[in-house]
Order: C-alpha cells, then sequence, then structure tokens
C-alpha cells in the first residue's frame, strides 16, 4: 500500500529571476497536464530561516542572518537539518567554523555553541532543508521526457527566498476537495500526495518547477502557441479541482503583455459557472494549470489577486519553455 501524505495548498508566490527571453514555441507540441502532482524539494546547503535576536544568540553573535544558507560545517558538507544538528551536539561548546552562502557570496563565520537548561547545546538559529506540497502540471514534452509546472517558483514560506534545488521528486497526488476563495481570503486545492515517484525535479526557477517524467502520461497533444499568438479573448484553463479529475473550465484572457521578463504575461477572468461554484475562482494548488486558446497551449496560470479571486495572473508557455533551457538545459532522451 502506498504510504499517504495530507496537504492543503501552501501559499506560493512568485519569486523574480533574471529575464528570460521569448522563445518561439510554435513548433514544439506537448501534452497538456492540469492534473494534481506532489513534490518534494531537498535544499543544496540549509536555509537559515530565523535567528535568535537576544542578547545571548550563538547565532545573532557570530552574525548570521536569515536567508543565510550553510553548506559546509567544520568541512563537512551539510545537506540535511541532521547533518548540522549532529555536528552542533558534538562541539562540547567548541567553535564551529560555518560555510555560508549570502546571496551570491561565500562567507565565513565561527559560532560558539551554548549549553541550554537541558545540557544540550543550541546556536539559536532555525533551519530548513526541504519543502513540500501540491501543485498543477503545466505540460509533458515528449521529444525530452521533460514538464513543466506551477508556472513560478517555489520558495521558502518563512523568508521567501528561492529554495536553492539540490534534487526534488515528482509524486502521484489526488485532489479531494477545494475551500472556495472569497474576496480577501485565499482559497485552495485539499487532497493527498502517495510515495509512487514519477518523475525528477531538476530546476526551480522564477517560471516554475522543471525536470524529467519516468513514465510516458496520457493526455491530449497539442501544440504550443507562439507569445505573438495569444490575443484577449476566450481561453480553458485545464485543472483538477475535485475527484471529478481534469476537466476544461471557460476564462477570458483579457490583458496580454508575453514580453513581460516577471511572467506575468497574462491578466484572466474564470467565466464558468461550474468552476466558480466550486472553487470561487482561483484558489491556491491550481498555479501550473494549462491554458489553452484556439486549440493551443499559450501559457499557465500562476497568481490570483486575492482581493478578485476570479481574477489572476498566467505566464506565457514561450517563457516557460525558454526559462527551463536558458536555467536548466533539457535532458539527454
Amino acid at each position: 500500500m502506498k504510504k499517504v501524505k495530507r496537504f492543503f495548498a501552501a501559499v506560493i508566490s512568485l519569486v523574480l529571476l533574471c529575464p528570460a527571453a521569448a522563445v518561439s514555441a510554435a513548433d514544439k507540441e506537448v501534452i497538456i497536464g492540469g492534473m494534481p502532482f506532489g513534490l518534494t524539494m531537498y535544499t543544496s546547503g540549509v536555509i537559515v530561516i530565523d535567528v535568535d535576536d537576544s542578547q545571548n544568540s550563538p547565532a545573532k553573535a557570530a552574525g548570521i542572518k536569515e536567508n543565510d544558507i550553510i553548506t559546509k560545517a567544520n568541512g563537512t558538507e551539510i545537506s540535511t537539518n541532521e547533518d548540522i544538528k549532529a555536528i552542533i551536539s558534538a562541539s562540547q561548546g567548541e567553535d564551529i567554523e560555518l560555510s555560508l552562502t549570502r546571496g551570491k557570496s561565500p562567507i565565513s563565520l565561527s559560532i560558539i555553541p551554548r549549553k541550554n537548561d537541558d545540557g544540550e547545546y543550541e546556536v539559536g538559529m532555525w533551519i530548513r532543508d526541504s519543502a513540500a506540497g501540491l501543485g498543477t502540471v503545466t505540460y509533458f514534452d515528449e521529444s525530452s521526457y521533460s514538464f513543466g509546472a506551477l508556472g513560478h517558483g517555489v520558495f521558502d514560506r518563512d523568508t521567501g527566498m528561492l529554495l536553492p534545488l539540490k534534487s526534488g521528486k515528482m509524486v502521484t497526488a489526488a485532489v479531494t476537495s477545494a475551500t472556495k476563495a472569497q474576496k480577501g481570503i485565499a482559497g485552495g486545492l485539499n487532497g493527498f500526495m502517495t510515495d509512487e515517484v514519477i518523475g525528477e525535479i531538476s530546476v526551480n526557477n522564477g517560471f516554475g518547477v522543471f525536470g524529467r517524467y519516468l513514465c510516458k502520461p496520457d493526455g491530449m497533444r497539442v501544440a504550443c502557441a507562439d507569445n505573438d499568438e495569444i490575443e484577449t479573448g476566450e481561453a480553458q484553463i485545464y485543472c483538477t479541482v475535485d475527484s471529478d479529475g481534469v476537466k476544461p473550465y471557460d476564462i477570458m484572457i483579457e490583458k496580454v503583455d508575453a514580453d513581460d521578463d516577471t511572467g506575468q504575461n497574462m491578466v484572466i477572468k474564470v467565466t464558468d459557472e461550474e468552476l466558480l461554484e466550486k472553487t470561487g475562482g482561483i484558489v491556491q494548488g491550481m498555479s501550473g494549470s494549462p491554458i489553452v486558446q484556439n486549440g493551443k497551449l499559450v501559457g499557465a496560470v500562476t497568481h490570483v489577486f486575492v482581493n478578485s479571486p476570479k481574477t489572476g495572473f498566467g505566464i506565457a508557455v514561450g517563457n516557460m519553455l525558454e526559462s527551463y533551457e536558458k536555467y536548466g538545459g533539457y535532458p539527454e532522451s
């Protein structure tokens, strides 16, 4: 029996990277997604998400800051929270030499652990080495066995920092229900993910998560639209919001700016009465839902306007394809 982990869709906001130039996608054919998936991502090093700012805090005294990435301790590579906790526990209060990355700059610091009331050594900082949650697949590319999803990056929920990806897994998932969005209150998809691995995540950037899937998916094959083919007017999004599976729902593309280098290439509005009844509009977990217009994949849903949940942003598929090529490269077949 597959192990099951239950999740509520996490808030995922756009993280901007360097702009990706528009790519001609007109000759590419893909299988559109719309199905949920579970992701588990492990960071390269561990991220400092908070620092104790009290007077006797070792981390504060050492100059450690939120968003620092700890890569080594006493010369040992750090991959998990347990790695650094073990070194702190074994320190006996002696200095620990840390190698950090702050922004793009490498830094070396020395920290002196303190003994707490329980007799254990601690340094006064909170760290994270992984993230997990639900999202929606945008497309599968049969020519390279690659996939694109979310339409925006995965970031740390506490610091807002784009997670520096070391490795990641794509697993099967199911959506069971939706919490309806209301003005000022974000809704979300509710469901679970299993331990059945169906893909490997190799890229996490401002335009999506990308990688290679392990088994050939079923679905509708469509051509990708060039950025200049996207137009205002009627379109559909394909998504899963309950146990009925992937279904198309009507939207209007109200504004197009395919050259916007933030990935906010479309303003879309849900017009489908069935979807509005089920979700109230765009909700967390729908990020990555493919947008189809005139029989072509034009992009993916990325964000909701919290004060107007019928409306949100979409990214052009050409920018997703170019982003993967620029920052990660397509895996060899």
